[in-house]
Parts: structure tokens; sequence; C-alpha cells
């Protein structure tokens, strides 16, 4: 174990020492709980200086930093991993157990607390956070998601959220007091700013737009803020309900943990459940087992009931939110592959229901500011009632659209939205002014500030969340478009190696993409060493034979041979202009190959879209210096003014050398084919300086030996942008510590310009090079060619071997019996396109950049009221409410 694991068990120790004098000598608790929480304090101080440092001694430091990684990012990364998130956790646990503690808390729950940091802390051990390391490394460097500003802020808020809601809700349990509160508020508040925070990280990093697509993690972490916003809307006076709701709220923070660390969310899961995923689901179900108890036996007293309306509603989401993740945790708990839904199915669940529960707070805003109810709120109702109608009636007359590419009901509940809001916006407002009461002020405008975010998020997520919004545009460097109203010009685009180094064996050597690549290498060693004699005995033959060598020539290249006329047998004349002469290999029926030959060119005969001919006299071609005969049938098949056509029978001749096409090619001469046919699994091998490498099998034996660890952490293409005149960099980043961990490396390039109160939304993506396989990402082959020039070969061929089972990890793990020949297929056109790569000729020349834009509406209400509502939370935390 690390040193800095001592230091945290020390600290544990001290407050199980603080927990004990609870019952004993409690004239020393509050020293002992000092003493604890600083000892806590620099346990995890010490931890994260160690990540500073780049002590490699801890396995964590070794795993999520490199040599070079930005200090923020190295501080950031020691939160970046499940134990170290959760030793995160403890910290602000134990801040906020202090914090308690000096506002008065109950005992008993100042006591539970206790026990959870205990176990939470315990916890850390069982995920190996302290574990060392003992290889020497430069780092393994830092997810390629993770490399953001955001990373900094939006896990210790988050967390900070969760440790305040936790310790917090259970002193507001056995103690309603106003200095609990304000801490309850403060704990509302780093939640929804995590909450939000993360929430804009995903919509500046992933390039397609969304802040918010009902994520596992995205929507725990809204079950928990839910949870506890109707705790503390619940009436005092209804005691049993209000201490299920604080219950509730304590069950969801464990429930939050338990999804985050499941592999149930796309972008968040870090591991399987493990024994301490368990323990935190075990939490999670101990404390909802409570809330049960105390919702059942829950007494209704006497409470006006305007002050139930929002608790119930609040309340209602909350339950939803939690069962929804409830059910697939216990699943995924009992060994089922389930999860909660999300993306498309999650709008289709929680939007309907969670939007009727907001709006029926909405509809019934005068029950909760107004102090007197009359023909005010009948008016109110009424004039609610009648604009809602007349808005969804001219949705669905097609009048009036809000999001155009949406569906009809979409566009309904929009317009609803807009017109309760409007009025509940407004009756807030009222509210706010005529009250004298300071705390009454900034509450009134902290729901206002929700209702605009809100309001917002109805009418900006359509168009975030809908790609189909995207106009799709590709502009190559010095050309200039306009879209969306906006003039994008590239300025100057430019390709390069990182600067800092990872080591991409030590941590990684034994994992799923180094199995494969090790696999795939002895598969290809072994097949190229059996078939080597077979193709130099067949390079032999057709070196020696002009009429071959004429064939496998045009069969990689065919050639032009001007115009060619044919007389057929019915005495019309066939026409093949501007014609091109090649071969291919068709299969023979036994199972061979025969060789065929073909003109590819332009007719104005009219043939019909495929024909078959029968030839008058014999059809001559001159190739080079070979004549060929095509007699027989010819099969041609006619597109517009396109035409190919092959003969069934034709004779190649040269001096008194004769080849009678169909050619049944033998093994030898198959297999040296398919070395010049693209999609074939040894296409490009002989244009390679690797063939005596790749052909022996000690070397594909050696995979793992020696293994080139320490490279460059990856490549990156950087277009310069004018935006309106406004210059902006685009920077797309491809690290190979995320291909060769099997996330994939390639990280997008976003770019918002507001307009307004709007964005235009800017993605900018790599261009491609195309292969037969696939078309693999420019920073990819440009930092795969740059290898194979700076490094030994052994080391170049390996890295490149890795590199392409990371690019192709998910289809070699459904390749099955056929691995072998995919693998081969696929390293040898990543490396034919490495090794013939020229950045002058990138497809961003050729093609263009893909850069796709669209508006997004109201997005910057969205940020701007999440601002004020945080601020607004600790101005309640200071002053209470």
């Amino acid at each position: 174990m690390h040193l800095t694991g001592y230091l945290l068990l020390l600290s544990l120790a001290l407050y199980v020492a603080y927990f004990v004098s609870t019952f004993r000598v409690q004239r020393f608790s509050s020293k002992l709980l000092l003493v604890a929480t600083v000892a806590l304090v620099l346990s995890w101080g010490l931890y994260a200086a160690a990540f500073l440092a780049q002590d490699f001694s801890l396995a964590e430091v070794a795993k999520n930093t490199n040599v070079g990684l930005d200090w923020w990012l190295r501080l950031a990364a020691s939160w970046s991993s499940t134990g170290s998130s959760l030793l995160l956790f403890s910290l602000f646990i134990g801040l906020f157990i202090a914090a308690a503690y000096f506002s008065g808390a109950n005992v008993n729950a100042l006591r539970i607390s206790t026990i959870l940091l205990l176990l939470v802390g315990a916890l850390t051990y069982l995920y190996g956070t302290f574990d060392t390391f003992s290889v020497p490394t430069v780092g393994a460097g830092l997810n390629p998601l993770l490399k953001s500003f955001w990373i900094a802020i939006h896990p210790p808020l988050v967390f900070l959220g969760y440790a305040g809601v936790l310790v917090i809700s259970l002193g507001l349990i056995y103690a309603d007091t106003q200095k609990l509160k304000r801490l309850f508020y403060a704990a509302l508040a780093f939640l929804f700013a995590g909450l939000v925070a993360g929430g804009y990280w995903s919509y500046v990093t992933f390039g397609w737009g969304g802040y918010w697509a009902w994520d596992p993690v995205e929507t725990a972490q809204l079950m928990v803020f839910v949870a506890a916003v109707a705790a503390i809307h619940a009436p005092a006076a209804l005691a049993q309900l209000r201490r299920s709701a604080y219950l509730l709220a304590v069950s969801g923070v464990f429930l939050a943990l338990f999804v985050t660390r499941t592999g149930m969310s796309p972008l968040h899961g870090f591991a399987s459940p493990g024994a301490g995923g368990y323990l935190l689901l075990a939490l999670s179900l101990a404390f909802f087992f409570g809330f049960l108890r105390d919702l059942l036996i829950a007494k209704w007293a006497p409470v006006p009931w305007r002050s139930v309306v929002t608790f119930v509603t609040i309340f209602v989401a909350g339950l939803l939110l939690y069962g929804s993740l409830l059910i697939p945790s216990l699943g995924v708990a009992a060994g089922v592959n389930t999860s909660p839904p999300q993306m498309d199915d999650g709008m289709w669940f929680y939007n309907p229901a969670l939007y009727i529960l907001v709006v029926l707070t909405l509809i019934l805003a005068p029950l909760i500011y107004l102090d007197k109810l009359g023909k005010t709120f009948w008016l109110y109702l009424g004039t609610g009632a009648a604009a809602t109608a007349a808005v969804v009636g001219l949705v669905w007359a097609g009048v009036l659209t809000f999001s155009p590419k949406s569906h009809i009901l979409t566009n309904m509940a929009i317009g609803a939205a807009l017109v309760w809001s409007a009025l509940g916006g407004a009756v807030m407002l009222y509210s706010a002014a005529i009250s004298k009461n300071r705390t009454v002020v900034v509450t009134r405008l902290l729901h206002f500030a929700l209702l605009l975010f809100f309001v917002a998020a109805v009418y900006s997520l359509p168009f975030a969340y809908n790609r189909a919004y995207f106009v799709d545009a590709y502009v190559a460097p010095g050309g200039t478009l306009n879209i969306q109203g906006i003039k994008i010009s590239v300025v100057n685009y430019t390709l390069g190696l990182m600067g800092d180094k990872v080591d991409i064996y030590t941590v990684y050597g034994n994992n799923e993409v180094y199995q494969y690549a090790q696999f795939g290498m002895l598969s290809l060693t072994n097949l190229l060493n059996q078939a080597k004699p077979m193709l130099e005995d067949a390079a032999k033959r057709v070196e020696s034979d002009a009429l071959l060598r004429l064939l496998f020539d045009v069969a990689k290249e065919p050639v032009a041979v001007g115009d060619i006329k044919c007389r057929l047998a019915d005495g019309r004349e066939l026409v093949i202009t501007n014609a091109t002469f090649g071969s291919y290999a068709a299969h023979a029926g036994g199972g061979g190959l025969y060789m065929v030959v073909y003109l590819l060119g332009n007719s104005p005969a009219g043939l019909g879209n495929q024909t078959s001919v029968e030839v008058g006299e014999p059809c001559v071609v001159r190739v080079g210096g070979a004549v060929v005969n095509m007699t027989g049938r010819l099969m041609v098949q006619v597109s517009g003014v396109s035409i190919a056509a092959v003969p069934m029978s034709a004779i190649i001749s040269a001096s008194e050398r004769r080849i009678a096409i169909p050619y049944v090619l033998d093994n030898n001469l198959t297999l040296f084919y398919m070395t010049l046919r693209p999609g074939t699994p040894l296409y490009g091998l002989l244009n390679l300086p690797y063939y005596s490498l790749l052909s022996n099998v000690r070397f594909g034996h050696a995979f793992l030996e020696k293994f080139p660890g320490v490279v460059p952490s990856g490549a990156y293409l950087k277009a310069s942008l004018y935006i309106d005149g406004a210059r902006r960099d685009a920077v797309v980043r491809y690290e190979v510590n995320g291909e060769v961990s099997g996330i994939h490396g390639l990280v997008s390039s976003v770019i918002t310009t507001p307009r307004g109160l709007s964005d235009v939304y800017i993605a900018v993506f790599t261009p491609y090079v195309k292969g037969s396989m696939s078309y693999y990402p420019e920073p990819m082959i440009y930092y795969i060619s740059n290898v194979l020039k700076t490094k030994p070969p052994e080391d170049a061929l390996r890295i490149a071997a890795l590199l392409t089972s990371g690019f192709y990890i998910d289809q070699l793990r459904r390749s099955g019996q056929d691995f072998a020949a995919f693998f081969t297929t696929a390293y040898l056109e990543v490396l034919n396109l490495a090794y013939g790569y020229d950045p002058a000729k990138s497809p961003a020349y050729t093609e263009g950049i893909h850069i796709t834009v669209k508006e997004v509406p109201a997005i910057n209400i969205l940020w701007i009221s999440a601002i004020v509502a945080v601020a607004l939370l600790f101005i309640l935390a200071r002053k209470g409410a």
C-alpha cells in the first residue's frame, strides 16, 4: 500500500475514536472530530500532491497522468478514477460532518454520517486507490475525454453536493434548524452547479450539440437534486413525510454512486459493480426501506393544501427518477444486462411525465405565491387555459411551429410551457415585488430563475439534441462558406504530434487491445510465413512472362487503349470510346479463381442496361506489345453512356506466346493476385519494405518483448477559422492511450458563437483517409506514418498493430473464426495508407474539412439562469430561508 493510504487509515481511526467518544466521553468529541477532519484533509492533500509531483509509485498516478501533463489536469486526475473519486467524496463528507457539528446537528445524525464516512473510506481501498506501482514509467495518460477544463469543476461540485445532501439530510431528519437548512441550500447549490457544468461539458465536447440525453449518471444526479428539493419543500407539520423525503435523498446519493460504477452509462461507467458497488447499493436500499417505512406510517396533519402542491409534484418526480434507476440497478446486481432509459428512449420515457409535473406546478403557481385566492386566481386559470388552447390549436393547424423538425406533440408541449411559464413567472415576480421580506424576495427570484431554466431547456433541447438541425458542409483550406447566416473561412490547416509522451505498454500491456494485437500478429506472421515461398514463386513467374506480367499489371491499374470497335454477329458495330483495359479474378466453378479481362469506356449504342452479344469477327485490342483477340460472346453492361464489356473468351498474344482467357490461377498466382487487389487479406503487402519481418514467425511470437512503450501521446489537426471575422482555432485530437485502452482516442472540436441568447454551434471533425475496409481519421494515419519514419521497423510495426486493434476493437470482438483474415486485411491496409501518406495530399484539400453548424435557440438563457439560480442558492445558504 502506498504511503498516502496509511494517512487515510489514521484519519479513519480518528473518526472511530470520535464516534466512540459520542457515547462515553463527549467532552473530547469536538477535539477528536477536529483532529480527524484535519487528518482527513491532510490525507487527501498528500494524495493530490502525489499526482502533482507525479509519484508513479502510486498506481493511480501511473494510470491517469503522464509526464508533460498540465498541473491542473494532474490535480484533476486525482479524482478521475473510481477509488480516487470516492476518496474525494470521503473528504467532502468529513467537511460537512464538521460543518453540521458546529451548526448544532443532533448527535445521532453525526454518528450515522460518521459510520457512512468510514464505509466510503473503506471502499477506497477495495477499488485499489492506494495500490503501488513498481515498474518505471512516464505514465499512461489521462482519458482523452477528461482532458477538459470541466474535469476540474464538474466532479468536485457534484461530490460536494452529494456529500452535503447526505450529511445535512440526516441532520435535518433529527433537527430542522435554520443553520442546517442553510448548509442544505449550499449543498443544493453545489449539486445544481455540478449538474449544469456537466451539461455544458457535454455540450462543448462531443460535437452533437446536446447537453442532456438522459445518460444514467446525468439522470442519477438530477434524481438526487429533485429528491433533495422535494425534501426542503415538505411541509414541516408532516413529520414522517418530510423525514421520508430526506431519506429518499440519502438513498439517492448511494444509488447514484452505484449507477456510476456499473457500466450502465456509456459515458460514465467506470467498472463492473464489484464488492464496493454492491455495498453502495446495499446502503441505498437500507435508506430506501427507511423511506418506505416513514412514507407508509405518515399521517396527514392540518396543512394548507396550497403548500402541499409543490411538494407533491416534485416528490413524485423524484420517485419517478429514483424508480427508473433502482429497478435496472437491481437487475445489474443480479447479473442481468439492463439499463435505465437513455438517449431516444429516455426522451420518450422521462420528458412527458416530468413535463406534466412541472407544468402542473406552473399552473397551480398562484396557490403557492398568492395570499388570497379569488377572482384573480380564476382569471389566471381562465386566461392560461384559453391561451394554451389557442397556441396548441395554431400548432395543430400548422400555423405556429417552435421546433420545425420535431414531433407535433413536442411543439404543442413547448407552446403550452411558454404560456404557463409566462403567467407563472409573472406571479412569481409580483409576489417578490410586494414582499418586504428579503429572504422571501430571494426565494421568489430563485424560483423565477429555475423557471427560466426550465423554459430554456424546453425550447432549446429539441434543437440541441436533434442532429437533424445540423447543416453539413465541407470546406478546404483557403475556402469560405456561409451557413446559418454566418461566414466561415478556413485560413490554415496543420497536423502535428503532441509534445508530451505516454507509456502505452506498462499499464495497458495485458488488456484486450493488446491481446487482439498479439493474436493478430501471430496469425499474420504464420500466414505470411507459409505464403512467402508461394509468393516468391509467383513473382518469378510473373516477372519472367510478359503476358502474365501484363495481366497482373492491368489488374493493379487498368491502362488506356483508345477507341475500340467490335463487329457483332448481327451486323451492328459496338463502339467503345476512351476505353481502358483491365483484368480481375473471378471464381471458377471448381472453387478456384480465373483471370478475366474487361473494357471500360463510353458508347452511344443503345444496348439496354445489360445484355449479351455475339462477336462476329475477333475484336482486337492492342495493349503495349500484346494483342488481345476477343471472340465469342461479350457480356455488356450499360449505365447511361458508360459501358463495360467482358469477353467470355479471348486470346492474348505477344511474339509466339499465347494465353487463353479465362486464365486459371493456381494457388501461388492467386496469392500474388491478392497482394494487388484492394479488400483482399494480402493487399499491398509487396509494396511495403517490411515483408521479411511480417513473414517472420519469431517476430510474431516476440510481439510483446521489449515493446516500445514510450511514444508521443498523440497527433492533432489544427484548423484556423475566421467566423464572422473573428479567428477561432479548432483542434481535433487523436490520443493513443485512448485507442490502446479500448475507448478510442479521437476527440472532435466544438466552437460556439453567441447570437443574442442563442448559440451558433459549430463542430469541426477530422478528415478521413479512405481505405477499402474503412475510413480512418487522418491524425491516426499521420501518427502511424510518423512512427514508421522515426521508429525502428520492429517497434513501428508493433505500435501500428496495436493502434489498428484499438481502432477495430468492436469488429475484432465479433470476428470469430474470421479473425485472422480480418486482422491481416485491416493491418496491411493501415500500414499501406500510413506508409504512402503525404500531408500535402491530405483529404482536407481534396474533399474538405467536415464542419457541421446549427443554431441552438435560447441556450444562453439556460446557462445564465443556472448561474443566477446557483448564486441565489448560495445567498439563501448565507442568509437562511
